[in-house]
Protein backbone atom coordinates (compact mmCIF):
# COMPACT_ATOMS: atom_id res chain seq x y z
CA UNK A 1 0.00 0.00 0.00
CA UNK A 2 1.60 3.12 -0.77
CA UNK A 3 2.03 5.81 1.92
CA UNK A 4 -0.33 8.83 1.89
CA UNK A 5 1.80 12.13 3.13
CA UNK A 6 4.74 13.22 2.40
CA UNK A 7 7.11 15.60 4.04
CA UNK A 8 10.30 17.89 3.14
CA UNK A 9 12.81 18.52 5.76
CA UNK A 10 15.70 20.37 5.12
CA UNK A 11 18.59 19.76 7.09
CA UNK A 12 17.53 16.40 7.76
CA UNK A 13 20.30 14.69 7.94
CA UNK A 14 21.84 16.50 11.19
CA UNK A 15 22.28 15.23 15.14
CA UNK A 16 18.79 16.77 15.00
CA UNK A 17 17.58 16.21 11.11
CA UNK A 18 18.31 12.14 11.32
CA UNK A 19 16.08 11.72 14.73
CA UNK A 20 13.46 13.65 13.19
CA UNK A 21 13.17 12.36 10.08
CA UNK A 22 13.41 8.85 11.72
CA UNK A 23 10.29 10.04 13.71
CA UNK A 24 8.53 10.65 10.40
CA UNK A 25 9.13 7.40 8.39
CA UNK A 26 8.52 5.37 11.50
CA UNK A 27 4.89 6.96 11.77
CA UNK A 28 4.10 6.63 7.82
CA UNK A 29 5.57 9.09 6.44
CA UNK A 30 7.69 9.00 2.99
CA UNK A 31 10.75 12.07 3.47
CA UNK A 32 12.46 13.71 1.43
CA UNK A 33 15.53 15.24 3.09
CA UNK A 34 18.06 17.80 1.62
CA UNK A 35 21.70 17.28 2.32
CA UNK A 36 25.46 18.89 1.17
CA UNK A 37 27.50 15.85 2.88
CA UNK A 38 27.13 12.37 0.96
CA UNK A 39 28.20 10.91 3.90
CA UNK A 40 25.94 12.28 6.25
CA UNK A 41 23.00 11.02 3.74
CA UNK A 42 24.60 7.52 3.98
CA UNK A 43 24.59 7.46 7.15
CA UNK A 44 20.88 8.80 7.66
CA UNK A 45 20.09 5.78 5.22
CA UNK A 46 22.02 3.38 7.50
CA UNK A 47 20.44 4.57 10.44
CA UNK A 48 17.24 4.56 9.24
CA UNK A 49 17.53 0.80 7.95
CA UNK A 50 14.12 -1.02 6.40
CA UNK A 51 12.37 2.78 6.95
CA UNK A 52 14.69 4.05 4.50
CA UNK A 53 12.17 2.44 1.61
CA UNK A 54 10.66 5.91 2.41
CA UNK A 55 13.74 8.02 2.31
CA UNK A 56 14.90 10.12 -0.27
CA UNK A 57 17.90 13.05 -0.56
CA UNK A 58 18.61 15.80 -2.67
CA UNK A 59 21.79 17.72 -2.39
CA UNK A 60 21.47 21.14 -2.67
CA UNK A 61 22.45 24.82 -1.43
CA UNK A 62 19.39 26.25 0.26
CA UNK A 63 20.85 29.55 -0.01
CA UNK A 64 19.66 29.23 -3.58
CA UNK A 65 16.38 29.96 -5.26
CA UNK A 66 17.23 27.29 -8.02
CA UNK A 67 18.27 24.83 -5.40
CA UNK A 68 14.77 25.38 -3.16
CA UNK A 69 13.36 25.01 -7.27
CA UNK A 70 15.14 21.96 -7.35
CA UNK A 71 13.62 20.12 -3.94
CA UNK A 72 10.17 21.56 -4.94
CA UNK A 73 9.81 19.64 -8.38
CA UNK A 74 11.52 16.65 -6.98
CA UNK A 75 9.05 16.49 -4.23
CA UNK A 76 6.25 16.86 -6.97
CA UNK A 77 7.57 13.91 -9.01
CA UNK A 78 8.63 11.83 -6.01
CA UNK A 79 5.22 12.26 -4.01
CA UNK A 80 2.53 14.24 -5.93
CA UNK A 81 1.74 16.49 -3.07
CA UNK A 82 3.67 17.34 0.37
CA UNK A 83 1.98 17.41 3.40
CA UNK A 84 4.54 19.10 5.37
CA UNK A 85 7.72 21.37 5.50
CA UNK A 86 9.59 20.85 8.43
CA UNK A 87 12.96 23.48 8.15
CA UNK A 88 15.44 22.30 10.40
CA UNK A 89 19.06 23.28 8.40
CA UNK A 90 20.72 26.65 9.80
CA UNK A 91 23.69 27.63 11.61
CA UNK A 92 25.28 29.23 14.78
CA UNK A 93 28.09 31.62 15.41
CA UNK A 94 28.38 34.17 18.69
CA UNK A 95 30.85 35.29 20.73
CA UNK A 96 31.69 39.01 19.70
CA UNK A 97 30.08 41.86 21.37
CA UNK A 98 28.17 44.40 18.99
CA UNK A 99 31.35 46.24 18.03
CA UNK A 100 33.26 43.70 17.44
CA UNK A 101 31.12 41.62 15.17
CA UNK A 102 32.38 40.93 11.53
CA UNK A 103 29.75 42.36 8.91
CA UNK A 104 30.15 38.87 7.56
CA UNK A 105 28.62 36.89 10.14
CA UNK A 106 25.42 38.83 9.87
CA UNK A 107 25.35 38.24 6.80
CA UNK A 108 26.20 34.37 7.46
CA UNK A 109 23.36 33.94 9.98
CA UNK A 110 20.56 35.66 8.16
CA UNK A 111 21.20 33.67 4.90
CA UNK A 112 21.41 29.99 6.63
CA UNK A 113 18.33 30.76 9.47
CA UNK A 114 16.51 33.48 7.86
CA UNK A 115 16.78 33.44 4.08
CA UNK A 116 16.77 29.25 3.53
CA UNK A 117 13.63 29.15 5.81
CA UNK A 118 12.15 32.31 3.58
CA UNK A 119 12.88 30.18 0.03
CA UNK A 120 11.89 26.76 1.12
CA UNK A 121 8.42 27.85 2.37
CA UNK A 122 8.22 30.05 -1.13
CA UNK A 123 9.21 27.08 -3.05
CA UNK A 124 6.83 24.35 -1.53
CA UNK A 125 3.61 26.99 -0.96
CA UNK A 126 1.71 25.63 -4.23
CA UNK A 127 1.82 21.64 -2.85
CA UNK A 128 1.48 22.71 0.56
CA UNK A 129 -1.84 25.17 -0.30
CA UNK A 130 -2.95 21.97 -2.59
CA UNK A 131 -2.72 19.34 0.86
CA UNK A 132 -3.50 22.08 3.06
CA UNK A 133 -0.60 21.21 5.04
CA UNK A 134 1.76 22.48 7.95
CA UNK A 135 5.21 24.20 8.28
CA UNK A 136 7.47 23.93 10.80
CA UNK A 137 10.35 26.24 11.83
CA UNK A 138 13.15 26.28 14.14
CA UNK A 139 13.69 29.48 16.11
CA UNK A 140 16.17 29.66 19.39
CA UNK A 141 15.33 30.37 22.84
CA UNK A 142 17.98 33.55 21.81
CA UNK A 143 15.24 34.75 19.60
CA UNK A 144 13.16 35.49 22.83
CA UNK A 145 15.50 35.61 25.52
CA UNK A 146 18.58 36.95 23.93
CA UNK A 147 22.19 36.75 24.97
CA UNK A 148 25.00 39.13 25.05
CA UNK A 149 27.28 38.98 22.08
CA UNK A 150 24.91 36.95 19.96
CA UNK A 151 23.34 39.67 18.18
CA UNK A 152 23.42 38.14 14.53
CA UNK A 153 22.59 34.75 15.90
CA UNK A 154 19.75 36.20 17.61
CA UNK A 155 18.41 38.65 15.28
CA UNK A 156 18.21 36.06 12.51
CA UNK A 157 15.99 33.60 14.71
CA UNK A 158 13.49 36.33 15.26
CA UNK A 159 13.31 36.41 12.16
CA UNK A 160 12.15 33.24 11.62
CA UNK A 161 9.64 33.72 14.25
CA UNK A 162 7.98 36.63 12.50
CA UNK A 163 8.06 34.98 9.51
CA UNK A 164 6.47 32.00 10.35
CA UNK A 165 3.55 33.85 12.38
CA UNK A 166 3.14 36.43 9.11
CA UNK A 167 3.04 33.20 6.86
CA UNK A 168 0.35 31.44 9.62
CA UNK A 169 -2.02 34.51 8.63
CA UNK A 170 -1.27 34.97 5.08
CA UNK A 171 -2.25 31.47 4.14
CA UNK A 172 -4.74 30.23 6.98
CA UNK A 173 -7.45 30.69 3.92
CA UNK A 174 -5.25 28.11 1.82
CA UNK A 175 -6.06 25.55 5.08
CA UNK A 176 -2.16 26.21 5.68
CA UNK A 177 -0.88 26.66 9.09
CA UNK A 178 2.57 27.30 10.45
CA UNK A 179 4.43 27.01 14.37
CA UNK A 180 7.44 27.68 15.35
CA UNK A 181 9.43 26.13 17.98
CA UNK A 182 12.25 27.19 20.04
CA UNK A 183 14.49 24.79 21.30
CA UNK A 184 17.13 25.30 24.09
CA UNK A 185 20.60 23.86 23.88
CA UNK A 186 19.94 20.56 22.29
CA UNK A 187 21.41 17.68 23.46
CA UNK A 188 23.33 16.28 20.53
CA UNK A 189 26.92 15.05 20.26
CA UNK A 190 28.30 18.42 18.59
CA UNK A 191 27.15 20.69 21.45
CA UNK A 192 28.52 17.91 24.13
CA UNK A 193 31.72 17.97 22.51
CA UNK A 194 31.96 22.06 22.44
CA UNK A 195 30.68 22.19 25.88
CA UNK A 196 31.73 19.53 27.36
CA UNK A 197 31.04 20.52 31.04
CA UNK A 198 27.74 21.68 31.57
CA UNK A 199 24.94 19.53 32.67
CA UNK A 200 23.76 17.49 29.73
CA UNK A 201 20.55 16.45 31.92
CA UNK A 202 19.06 20.01 31.64
CA UNK A 203 19.43 20.13 27.61
CA UNK A 204 16.43 19.45 25.61
CA UNK A 205 16.44 15.61 23.69
CA UNK A 206 16.63 15.80 20.26
CA UNK A 207 13.67 12.62 20.40
CA UNK A 208 11.42 15.37 22.79
CA UNK A 209 11.79 17.75 19.29
CA UNK A 210 11.03 15.60 17.01
CA UNK A 211 7.94 14.25 18.79
CA UNK A 212 6.40 17.98 18.66
CA UNK A 213 7.42 18.32 15.04
CA UNK A 214 5.69 15.10 13.71
CA UNK A 215 2.63 16.30 16.33
CA UNK A 216 2.57 20.08 14.39
CA UNK A 217 2.33 18.28 11.09
CA UNK A 218 -0.59 15.36 12.03
CA UNK A 219 -4.37 16.41 11.82
CA UNK A 220 -4.35 16.16 15.75
CA UNK A 221 -2.72 19.40 16.06
CA UNK A 222 -4.92 20.91 13.19
CA UNK A 223 -6.54 24.08 15.23
CA UNK A 224 -3.02 25.17 16.07
CA UNK A 225 -1.25 27.64 14.01
CA UNK A 226 0.83 30.34 14.49
CA UNK A 227 2.61 29.11 17.38
CA UNK A 228 5.76 29.71 19.32
CA UNK A 229 6.49 27.11 21.50
CA UNK A 230 9.53 26.96 23.85
CA UNK A 231 11.51 23.57 23.86
CA UNK A 232 13.57 24.53 26.90
CA UNK A 233 14.33 21.64 28.51
CA UNK A 234 15.00 22.23 32.45
CA UNK A 235 17.88 24.29 31.65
Amino acid sequence: MPLTKAVVITGGTGGLGSVVTRAFLASGWQALVTFLDEKGMAALKDGVGDLSTGLQGVRVDLTSADGLSKVASMARRSFGSVSALVNLAGGFTGGHAIEDTPEQDWDRMLELNAKTVFLACRALAPLLKASRGSIVTVGARAAVEPSPHLVPYAVSKAAVVALTRTLAEEMKSDGVRANCILPGTIDTPANRAAMPNSDFSRWVSPRQIAELILFLCEDRSKATSGAVIPVFGSS
